[in-house]
């Protein structure tokens, strides 16, 4: 794994689903898998159950079909796809990069590329909405006019706008 990913690598917690009140978490770091679950009851056969707490390496999460299911069951299905490509060192690098940095490198891509980009995930959308919300259309798009050749009128030629994001430097 790469050694600048932080030690805990993904993090949810949640309740079980109805009508268990139980609460739980799974813990994904560099090295391991952790599954933790309290028992919330008013039965007194509950009362006295202690939290509890299961760890695997990531190998061996990817064998334990029980836990699988557990996390299926609380979390869904996309999050346990998620930790299956976590534990077999499918990183998703680009989501864990700076806003910053982010920024840094959408102001090279065209409007319609960071449209797009905001459509990949939450995070991407809300760094697309601070950039079109930041920059008024003045600096933050430039028009420039491609002649073609008109439909409405004989021959006539008429300008197409094309947006490109820039720093509104010109």
């Amino acid at each position: 794994m790469a050694s600048w990913l932080p030690e805990t690598l993904f993090e949810i917690v949640g309740q079980g689903p109805a009508p268990s009140k139980d609460y739980y978490q799974l813990l994904v770091t560099r090295s391991q898998v952790i599954f933790r679950w309290w028992k919330i009851s008013l039965r007194s056969e509950h009362r006295s159950a202690k939290p509890g707490e299961a760890k695997d390496t990531h190998e061996e999460f990817l064998e334990n079909s029980h836990l699988q299911v557990q996390i299926a069951l609380i979390f869904g299905a996309r999050v346990l796809d998620y930790v299956f490509n976590l534990c077999e060192g499918k990183f998703d690098f680009l989501e864990r990069l700076s806003d910053n940095l982010l920024l840094s490198i959408i102001s090279y891509l065209d409007l319609e590329d960071i449209a797009r980009l905001s459509q990949t995930s939450r995070r991407f959308a809300k760094l697309y909405i601070f950039v079109y919300e930041s920059f008024p259309m003045t600096t933050f798009a430039i028009m420039e006019f491609k002649l073609t050749e008109g439909k409405m009128s004989e021959g006539s030629l008429s300008p197409v706008p094309v947006y490109y994001l820039t720093d509104g430097i010109t």
